[in-house]
């Protein structure tokens, strides 16, 4: 019995000597409230705050009908509250803002258009995120605008640019989120509206949204392969951005296609186990893209295809970000994930507090 425990002793030594020299990584969350069906992410912080570094709290939107305004989703005293737990558990909180979820797409890129191709109300836009951070004491931001109109794209940069320089007088953090792109055929079809190289010079921080390889508009395969994950990598370093600024996306969801349809759904990693052990499916791994999926057929004879991502895919993601020394991961989003990713991330790499 003593030899077992002085075994386990040495192992957990060599443990934090391993991640004591290995450089520190940044672990973004992003933090929804409770979405019918899916749990909110305030639970997960509770309980894994210290395999955490930042929260990002997903409460604001582009005004629609006040360019350069925002619509919050939820009341001050709720992001007050969030915001002083996550301080008192030694986290940053970075305000995301967006333009999704309107009546239609075109609407979001409208939206975001009103804001960056008029001076007057980028300026106005950026007081008010300026106003909004200070008097919540966020520590940064991460602007999270997609489908821009490609006529737009220099806009973008320019306005990244103009709050930076306001925001980093103000001790804060400026992040953007950019759709993946590989630079070939594999590419986020709204990936060139986004300038790589100026985004990556003007903010702290890029989050490249590598998950959706496969999604709602493709046929059912991995929410994202590992050579893709690293084609991004390439990408985005070829392009200039420096591994000290990039995140890499990490999906905590996967899809359910129901081929028979032609639909897919959102699911949670707790559904997807639901629908595998109500169904009696098998998990498989594929060793191509270093993914698990499984298949089922539902009560109305329908065929599924399920691709996800847990703790096994994530050891090969992580690899990556140690392999090219990036900054980090941004986990979309917290509460929906294996929860045994908390066992792995600390394990594969050292968490910045």
């Amino acid at each position: 019995m003593a030899l077992l425990l002085m075994s386990s002793c040495s192992q957990l030594q060599r443990k934090e000597e391993y991640n004591k020299n290995k450089t520190p990584r940044e672990v973004l969350g992003f933090y929804t409230e409770k979405e019918g069906t899916y749990p909110g992410s305030q639970p997960t912080v509770n309980s894994h705050f210290n395999s955490l570094s930042i929260i990002a709290p997903f409460w604001y939107k582009l005004d629609d009908k006040r360019p350069g305004c925002l619509i919050d989703s939820v009341k001050a005293d709720h992001k007050r509250k969030i915001i002083q737990s996550a301080h008192e558990n030694h986290l940053k909180v970075y305000m995301v803002v967006h333009n999704l979820f309107y009546e239609t797409v075109e609407k979001g890129k409208q939206v975001a258009r009103n804001v960056l191709i008029n001076d007057s109300n980028r300026n106005v836009f950026i007081q008010n995120l300026r106003n909004e951070m200070n008097q919540f004491k966020y520590d940064g931001i991460n602007i999270d605008m997609e489908n821009l109109n490609l006529t737009d794209r220099d806009s973008f940069s320019l306005m990244i640019k103009k709050l930076s320089n306001a925001l980093h007088r103000d001790g804060k953090v400026v992040t953007v989120s950019v759709p993946a792109n590989t630079g070939d055929s594999r590419a986020n079809p709204w990936s060139p509206w986004f300038d790589y190289e100026k985004l990556g010079l003007y903010s702290d921080g890029l989050m490249i949204i590598t998950y959706d390889e496969h999604n709602p508009r493709t046929k059912p395969g991995s929410t994202a392969s590992v050579d893709w994950t690293e084609a991004t990598i390439h990408y985005a370093l070829k392009q200039g951005v420096l591994p000290s600024k990039i995140l890499l996306g990490i999906a905590g969801y996967g899809w359910d296609w129901d081929t028979t349809t032609d639909k897919a759904v959102y699911s949670s990693y707790a559904q997807l186990m639901d629908q595998k052990k109500k169904y009696k499916a098998k998990v498989v791994w594929d060793s191509r893209s270093q993914t698990p999926h499984f298949s089922y057929v539902d009560k109305d004879q329908h065929s599924h295809q399920v691709w996800f991502e847990n703790s096994h895919s994530l050891r090969f993601k992580l690899n990556l970000v140690e392999k090219y020394n990036l900054r980090g991961i941004g986990i979309w989003r917290l509460g929906l994930e294996d929860p045994m990713y908390w066992t792995i991330i600390p394990e594969k790499i050292k968490v910045k507090k």
